[in-house]
């Protein structure tokens, strides 16, 4: 299993036309935790991988988690995010990092860009903070 830092821009419409914010997000997680997200270039993904989402502007802090359900895969029509994956939140451990997340400030990847692995010493926080 691995676990990767997974960048959502709150201020920008996702592939779906929708913001994510950290609220929008936890609500998801609550009524529909099986989600599609979107990658611009694939990602040796599998299903157990954990996606721990980062919430850029103005935030800056990791406030959601979820686990792959399947590997990443083509779409056609979108030149930005041409790869979707699917995902489930998970719902405790969200609500958990909403309520206490954890600042960007405070992991080794200070600047974090794209989709990238979390670093192996950053993992015990975000459980942490997760309550996982």
């Amino acid at each position: 299993m691995r676990d990767w830092l997974y960048i959502v821009d709150p201020t920008e419409p996702s592939p779906d036309g929708q913001r994510l914010t950290k609220d929008r997000v936890l609500k998801q997680a609550e009524t529909e935790p099986r989600q599609r997200w979107w990658l611009s270039r694939p990602r040796h993904m599998v299903p157990g991988d954990r996606i721990w989402i980062y919430f850029a502007t103005p935030v800056k802090e990791v406030a959601a988690v979820a686990e792959v359900e399947g590997p990443p895969y083509g779409v056609a029509g979108d030149t930005k995010f041409p790869f979707r994956f699917p995902a489930l939140l998970n719902f405790p451990a969200t609500r958990a990092l909403h309520q206490n997340p954890v600042p960007l400030a405070t992991l080794s990847n200070r600047h974090a860009q794209g989709v990238t692995f979390v670093k192996a010493n950053d993992i015990g926080l975000l459980l942490s903070h997760a309550g996982l």
